[in-house]
């Protein structure tokens, strides 16, 4: 008896895996790594002009580093991720030739979980006490967890993290006792 229960139960998990997996609505696995890199993309240098391909209007993100904690999204729209990469990159004018790759993905039906590295390089412009002379490549990493409108394949919801000590190490910032 326990064992028929068992096999209907597995059953019926597999067949909605399918059942998912085959959903013409969801992502599918050719479409996952596009979307990751317009996304990235959009952040990059000179990367403004593929935002509307990347993000729904009522696109919120959310970083807790950004917002010293708070788990308030800092992006609530479209207009405000425009005006935010308009006003410079990440890092601000300290960097410039900024690139993101696609480091891995994994996917359910209408999320991304995305690890990602920054590649950019250094200008005169870094300020903050920085020695770092211009020029010099630094790279960084990140964690995106992407939700999906499944209608148009735009990030209509994201959570960041990144490596930002390794960031601020790259520029040279002085840390103190984490930079060692």
């Amino acid at each position: 008896m326990k064992s028929s229960y068992l096999y209907s139960w597995l059953f019926s998990i597999i067949a909605a895996t399918l059942t998912a997996a085959q959903n013409d609505s969801c992502i599918a696995d050719n479409e996952v790594e596009g979307i990751a890199q317009r996304w990235l993309d959009a952040f990059a240098t000179g990367g403004l002009k593929g935002l509307p391909d990347a993000v729904t209007s009522d696109i919120h993100i959310y970083d807790e580093g950004v917002q010293n904690g708070s788990t308030i999204p800092y992006i609530q729209n479209y207009t405000q991720l425009q005006e935010s990469i308009s006003a410079s990159a990440y890092g601000g004018g300290g960097v410039t030739n900024v690139t993101y790759d696609v480091l891995f993905t994994f996917h359910t039906c209408h999320r991304i979980a995305l690890r990602w590295q920054e590649t950019a390089i250094t200008t005169n412009d870094i300020g903050y006490g920085s020695t770092v002379l211009a020029g010099k490549k630094i790279q960084f990493k990140g964690t995106d967890l992407l939700t999906i409108d499944l209608a148009s394949k735009k990030v209509m919801n994201a959570t960041t993290s990144a490596d930002l000590l390794n960031y601020y190490r790259g520029l040279g910032y002085p840390l103190g006792a984490l930079a060692s």
